[in-house]
């Protein structure tokens, strides 16, 4: 996932036409949020929706999401997914890149 986070509250630009990057950003999440294969994350191709009206209190899919998103927004702070599996992700990438440091430190 990437660092800049900005995207995510800028569905218009200064002109109040729909922003580009907000609707890239929105096929990735959705991309990443329905490829978690753990049922926590995403179960019977649905996932919490993290718009600003259903607070990842309500389970949708993929089409209802990105409406969602788009008429309203993001909620407010959701700048880590962690209840579409960001925090796995980032575990899991965090011990891939530690295994591969130790892997390269032991052949120096």
């Amino acid at each position: 996932m990437g660092e800049d986070w900005s995207w995510m509250y800028h569905r218009r630009d200064k002109m109040g036409y729909w922003n580009n990057k907000f609707n890239i950003g929105v096929e990735i999440f959705l991309d990443f949020a329905f490829s978690q294969t753990d049922p926590m994350f995403c179960a019977k191709n649905m996932i919490r929706c993290p718009c600003s009206k259903c607070w990842n209190r309500e389970w949708h899919h993929r089409h209802k999401v990105q409406s969602h998103l788009i008429t309203n927004g993001f909620m407010d702070g959701h700048f880590i997914w962690k209840r579409h599996g960001e925090i796995i992700y980032r575990k899991r990438r965090c011990t891939q890149v530690g295994e591969s440091s130790s892997a390269a430190a032991a052949v120096l």
